[in-house]
């Protein structure tokens, strides 16, 4: 259970950009920060290891992932598989969260505070799962935000202002649900996310190819 825990954490920790991808993960400041044994935290780095969010390399250490064309289009497909269903079918959709979240990315844009609109930005995407009310979906979408964070760090590293165009796919989807669309606001948001994925890769292959400043 403790390394469950520990394991959370620095999920939590990556989807705040507290680490880079590629990044090696230093067992004796970690553990002292969880205040956990080296022993417990290798747990935990084993957890991440089996959901792809790191690599354990053999006399090096453990390293959290490098986004790749694959690692970016898995994610979100996994998204495009659990986001939508959540929007036509979860039975506590709590849209008045989803348009106050959509109030506060709009002052986070408004002020420039770009950390402030991913973090409302990823608790619209939690709000939309939780109406499914299933403890492990929730926790499918921690692990989502990490892998999300890790593909978008380098882009965000350029432009710390790329995420704010996802304000208008989040306002999008609040009418099309007031208005009784759910079926649409679902095939809105699939549609929305498989764009994203291949938007992210083109970025990425870019700034790989160093076509981006």
């Amino acid at each position: 259970m403790l390394a469950h825990n520990v394991s959370a954490e620095i999920r939590r920790a990556i989807s705040r950009g507290e680490f880079a991808p590629g990044q090696k993960l230093n067992e004796v400041a970690l553990a002292e920060r969880f205040g956990v044994s080296r022993n417990t935290l290798r747990e935990a780095f084993a957890m991440l290891t089996s959901e792809g969010l790191c690599e354990r390399i053999p006399n090096r250490g453990v390293f959290l992932a490098t986004p790749s064309p694959e690692f970016v289009t898995d994610t979100f497909r996994a998204r495009a598989a659990i986001e939508p269903a959540a929007l036509l079918w979860g039975p506590d959709l709590d849209v008045d969260r989803l348009e106050e979240l959509n109030a506060e990315a709009r002052v986070a844009i408004e002020e420039e505070d770009d950390d402030l609109f991913i973090a409302v930005n990823q608790a619209f995407h939690h709000v939309v799962l939780a109406s499914m009310g299933s403890k492990t979906l929730g926790d499918t979408m921690d692990q989502l935000d990490a892998f999300m964070r890790l593909a978008t760090l380098p882009i965000l590293e350029r432009d710390p202002s790329f995420n704010r165009h996802f304000i208008d796919v989040n306002e999008r989807i609040v009418e099309m649900v007031k208005a009784g669309d759910r079926q649409g606001a679902s095939d809105y948001l699939q549609t929305q996310l498989l764009a994203q994925s291949e938007e992210i890769i083109e970025m990425i292959e870019k700034i790989n190819n160093g076509d981006v400043n």
